[in-house]
C-alpha cells in the first residue's frame, strides 16, 4: 500500500511529510536529509543582511536594528544568508526542496530575498528544477504570491484561522499550512488548537491543506489525514534526528522533556511556544510584571524588541537552560534521535498499518 494525497501530487513528493520552515535557524543539512527520504525539505529564513546591503543600503541599518533581526544574524553563528544555504542544498539533495520567508510587515528584507530567488532560478537550471516551493508565513501572502507563481514556484502559505486560509486562496495559493496551537516556536495570537482548526480550514476552501501541531508519528499522520489534510508539516519531530542541524543538547532536551514542558510566552513576531526552562521562566516573570491582555504585554515590552534574545546558545552549543528553545507539545511523544530517513520511513509504516489493519478491525 502507498498513501498517495492531494498534497503528494502537488508539490511531486513520495511521501505525505514536509519538513516546517524553522528560521532563524539554519536547516540546511536537515532539509536536504528530508527531501532525500522521499518528504520536502525547507530552507528557512536565516540571514538576508548581504541582500538589504546590496539592493538597499538605505533600510540596512533600519533592519539590523528591527527587533526581528536576533543578534546572531547581524554578526555570529547565524549570520549565513538564506541565499547561500539555497545554492548549498541544491547539491545535497536530489529531490525538490522548498524555501521560506517570512512576509510580516516587519520583514524589511522579504521583498528582495523574494527578488533574488526569483532571480537566480532564471539563470540556474539545476535550482530552477529542485526548489520548487516557497513556504510563506507570518504575513500577507498577496503581496508575493502572485510573482512567485509566475516564476514558476509553487506558493504556499502558513494560516492560523480559516480567515487567513480564505484569504491566502483568494491570493492564488497553490496550498495552505492549517497550524494549531500546539505547535512549537511563533504561534497564532488565539489558542486555536489542530484538531479543530484542521476541519475548519478544510471546509472553507478548496485548495490542498497541510496540518501543522502536534505531529510526529504515524497516528499522527492518520489523524491528520482523517482532518482532511494531505500532508502533516513537522518541526520539532524532525529537529530531533541524527541530521537536524540543531546541537546535540537541543535535540536531547526535546527527548527528555514531556508535553507540559513548554510555555507560550512573547518573541519578536508574536506569541512564542518554548521549553519551559530558566530562560523562559525569567521571561514570564517580565510579563506578569506588566498589566493588561498577552497582546497588549508583548506591544509594550521593550525586553522584547531588544537584541538580547541568545538564539544560537541552544542551536549551536546545546546550551538549554538560558536560551530559548523553540519545541512544540509533540516533544511529549518523542523518545528517540533516529535518522531522518528511518523516522519518514516509521511514520508511513506506522500509517499504513493502522489504516489497513487497525482501524478495518472497529468495523462490525
Amino acid at each position: 500500500m502507498v498513501i498517495k494525497t492531494d498534497v503528494c501530487e502537488l508539490l511531486n513528493i513520495k511521501y505525505p511529510i514536509v519538513q516546517a520552515p524553522m528560521g532563524p535557524y539554519i536547516t540546511t543539512k536537515l532539509c536536504a536529509a528530508v527531501s532525500n527520504a522521499g518528504g520536502l525539505g525547507c530552507v528557512s529564513h536565516t540571514g538576508t543582511l548581504d541582500i538589504i546591503k546590496e539592493q538597499a543600503p538605505e533600510l540596512y541599518e533600519e533592519v539590523i536594528k528591527s527587533p526581528v533581526v536576533p543578534p546572531d544574524m547581524v554578526e555570529g553563528p547565524l549570520c549565513r544568508s538564506t541565499l547561500e544555504e539555497m545554492r548549498r542544498e541544491k547539491d545535497l539533495t536530489d529531490g525538490p526542496f522548498a524555501v521560506n520567508i517570512r512576509v510580516a510587515n516587519e520583514q524589511i528584507d522579504a521583498p528582495y530575498l523574494i527578488d533574488k530567488i526569483i532571480e537566480e532560478r532564471n539563470h540556474d537550471s539545476k535550482l530552477e528544477r529542485k526548489l520548487t516551493t516557497v513556504i510563506s508565513s507570518a504575513g500577507n501572502p498577496a503581496l508575493y504570491t502572485e510573482r512567485l507563481k509566475k516564476a514558476g514556484l509553487i506558493a504556499v502559505h502558513v494560516v492560523p484561522s480559516v480567515y487567513h486560509a480564505l484569504k491566502a486562496e483568494k491570493s492564488g495559493c497553490d496550498a495552505v499550512v492549517a497550524s494549531g496551537h500546539e505547535a512549537g516556536g511563533h504561534i497564532a495570537w488565539d489558542p486555536v488548537h489542530t484538531s479543530v482548526l484542521v476541519p475548519a480550514v478544510r471546509k472553507a476552501v478548496k485548495i490542498p491543506v497541510l496540518s501543522a501541531g502536534g505531529w510526529g508519528d504515524g497516528r499522527g499522520l492518520v489523524a491528520a489525514l482523517a482532518l482532511g489534510a494531505g500532508a502533516i508539516l513537522m518541526g520539532t519531530r524532525l529537529i530531533a534526528t541524527k541530521e537536524s542541524d540543531f546541537g546535540q543538547g537541543y535535540k536531547e532536551a526535546i527527548v527528555r522533556a514531556s508535553e507540559r514542558d513548554t510555555i507560550v510566552t512573547a518573541g519578536s513576531l508574536g506569541p512564542m511556544r518554548i521549553l519551559k526552562n530558566k530562560f523562559a521562566l525569567r521571561l514570564q516573570e517580565v510579563l506578569d510584571s506588566v498589566s493588561g491582555s498577552f497582546e497588549s504585554k508583548f506591544q509594550n515590552l521593550d525586553v522584547i524588541k531588544t537584541k538580547t534574545v541568545p538564539y544560537s546558545a541552544s542551536y549551536v552549543y546545546g546550551e538549554t537552560e538560558n536560551s530559548p528553545v523553540l519545541t512544540g507539545e509533540v516533544q511529549g511523544i518523542i523518545d528517540d534521535i533516529p535518522t531522518v530517513k528511518e523516522l519518514i520511513e516509521r511514520i508511513m509504516r506506522e500509517a499504513e498499518e493502522i489504516i489497513t489493519k487497525k482501524l478495518p478491525s472497529f468495523l462490525a
